[in-house]
């Protein structure tokens, strides 16, 4: 008796057991860009729990403060510390972490995925095999050059460079932005943190710089940078700058400085990341101006494309789970759910009531909807279906346009990620480009100084660097 009586209370502990266990959720603690600051972000993670619950893979998410700062600094802190989260986003910062096998190989996980390997690009496909700790959903990130609609409608050049774009027609615009409709410069960049790069993601093609390692005329390797080339297109920068086209303050312009002369009317020409950063400067320039965007072509030359140039062997930006990790499934089980169904109507349409109204038979988006910042889980919007037709489109025609633009005029790069022994002498090799960069440009020195910068180069590591790219590039 006294046995059986045990037994049932042996067999009810392990129902009760069985049903706490069952019950469990397991916590995820993911930390990503500004998402510990944002004041919608309590409430989407509300929702991705209750769709999580809904689907049957309960979970509890905790976000993780980031200090401020540097991002990608603040991230390898938090992993050296060994307070490592379940899920990591990085922007940048990841080569090391990777290096010393801290993060997982997802491309398992992404096989076995009900709707993430579905939603994968071509691109992001390429990437995660040769980089597959890192999955991230997402357009080509290259930049597409905007102007004012009102002022492309009344400048026959305008129309004359998407009829025929050339570096010639980008002059003869920019020449027209200042005296024909009152710009101080023809276009204005963000020069504080990597110089030209956004010139370059224009006219690199056009001078026919295609990848970071090209051909040369022997048929090796050689690094972009260090190529007859780039002398050139340095030369026309020079150009633009000394006849007042390029901002005269390029190098110290931000981000919010180059949109705020943009929306001004000083500037006639910026470039922006496709299609996400277009949309914000159509939504703004409608606002401020009550005119649209165009979205203007590369121009064509020796080659024709849109940077930066796409890094098929790695992604510089994405979601990793890291070794460590106890809760490795349900970790990468939140980052599926994000491109289901439910999750993708959470993640590109925010919070109900506030970006945007259901009704019974649409989604009408708020005004609010504009601040809704819909990139945090990737700005693709593959699989994307809404249940119900929505009262606008999500993006403005000038961003789906810049979409386009970005799949068809993308540059897959030739490159290779930088060896150990290399990267201090990288450092100094890139921080000398950047130096002559921004003296040619604003006249500091001649352009024959680039063939000065060129033999520095190559004595500052570059002989070693190149004779490496002979062995590993194809």
């Amino acid at each position: 008796m006294k046995k059986n009586r045990f037994s049932f209370v042996l067999i009810a502990a392990m129902v009760i057991l069985g049903i706490a266990a069952a019950g469990a959720q397991p916590k995820v603690r993911l930390v990503l860009k500004d998402f510990d600051t944002d004041p919608n972000t309590s409430q989407f993670i509300q929702l991705i729990e209750k769709g999580m619950a809904a689907a049957g893979t309960p979970v509890k998410i905790e976000v993780v403060k980031v200090p401020s700062g540097s991002y990608a600094e603040k991230i390898s802190l938090m992993i050296m510390s060994g307070d490592i989260p379940d899920i990591i986003y990085f922007q940048g910062g990841d080569d090391k972490i990777s290096m010393q096998g801290l993060l997982e190989d997802l491309r398992p996980y992404v096989n076995k995925s009900k709707y993430l390997k579905n939603a994968l690009d071509a691109h992001s496909k390429a990437r995660l095999e040769n980089y597959p700790y890192l999955v991230w959903v997402a357009p080509p990130r290259v930049r597409a050059p905007v102007m004012r609609k009102d002022w492309f409608d009344s400048l026959p050049s305008a129309k004359a460079l998407v009829a025929k774009p050339t570096v010639d027609a980008y002059y003869t615009l920019f020449k027209d932005l200042v005296q024909k409709k009152g710009a101080q410069y023809g276009i204005s960049i963000t020069g504080a943190t990597n110089g030209a790069e956004e010139l370059d993601s224009i006219f690199d093609g056009a001078f026919g710089i295609t990848s970071t390692w090209m051909k040369g005329s022997n048929g090796q390797w050689v690094y972009s940078r260090v190529s007859p080339n780039e002398k050139e297109k340095l030369e026309f920068y020079a150009k633009l700058y000394r006849e007042g086209l390029l901002d005269r303050e390029y190098l110290t312009k931000q981000w919010d400085t180059k949109e705020q002369v943009f929306y001004e009317g000083k500037a006639g020409v910026v470039a922006g990341v496709a299609p996400s950063s277009v949309d914000v400067y159509a939504n703004k320039m409608m606002k401020s101006q009550n005119t649209s965007l165009v979205v203007l072509p590369p121009p064509a030359g020796k080659a024709q494309g849109l940077g930066p140039f796409v890094d098929v062997i790695k992604e510089s930006r994405g979601f990793a789970i890291p070794v460590t990790s106890k809760v490795k499934d349900a970790a990468f089980a939140v980052l599926d759910f994000l491109w289901s169904p439910a999750g993708l109507k959470i993640a590109k349409l925010g919070i109900p009531g506030v970006h945007y109204i259901e009704e019974p038979n649409r989604y009408v988006l708020t005004d609010k909807y504009v601040e809704w910042v819909n990139g945090w889980f990737g700005d693709s919007f593959n699989g994307f279906n809404p249940d119900k037709p929505l009262s606008r489109p999500i993006m403005t025609e000038p961003a789906v346009e810049a979409g386009k633009l970005a799949v068809k005029y993308m540059m897959p790069d030739k490159t290779f990620l930088i060896p150990e022994q290399y990267i201090t002498n990288w450092d100094a090799m890139t921080n000398l480009y950047k130096e002559y960069e921004a003296d040619i440009i604003t006249g500091k020195k001649p352009i024959s100084a680039f063939d000065e910068f060129v033999q520095k180069w190559y004595r500052a590591g570059g002989t070693d660097l190149t004779k490496y790219a002979q062995t590993v590039l194809k």
